[in-house]
């Protein structure tokens, strides 16, 4: 299974890109990763299950999403995508078309830091099914 990231817009250089590439260097010891950066995100065609970053998501434990990580690896889908929007959210084509509505947090986060939490949490996912330390 590949993992793709779907973001809105660009990342800027600086930190959150030095970050954002090391957790992709991370999860890429484990799945292949793919990051799209786009003006206007579109829902991905190709086979796979699609998972949108949305306030009124789902909320998940790390262990869940773990699991949930797990389930999808397990479908024999293809590829999992994940969507971050911009401040103005997402279009509706996006949004009828998600698996699943994901929450990081009942707060309201910059679309830049979700980028970065969104990666930490997929790797620590990885690090929970492998049984590795980094999650303790």
């Amino acid at each position: 299974m590949k993992l793709v990231f779907c973001f809105s817009g660009k990342t800027p250089k600086g930190p959150i890109k030095e970050v954002l590439s090391d957790y992709q260097a991370r999860i890429s010891r484990y799945v292949p990763v793919e990051i799209i950066e786009a003006k206007t995100l579109k829902i991905q065609s190709r086979q796979g299950h699609h998972v949108l970053l949305s306030p009124d998501g789902k909320l998940m434990t790390s262990e869940a999403f773990a699991e949930f990580i797990g389930e999808c690896m397990l479908s024999g889908k293809k590829h999992l995508f994940f969507y971050t929007g911009g401040p103005t959210g997402f279009d509706a084509s996006i949004t009828d078309a998600a698996d699943l509505k994901l929450s990081l947090s009942c707060m309201t986060f910059n679309h830049q830091m979700i980028r970065t939490m969104l990666l930490e949490q997929v790797y620590r996912a990885f690090t929970i099914l492998n049984n590795e330390p980094y999650h303790k």
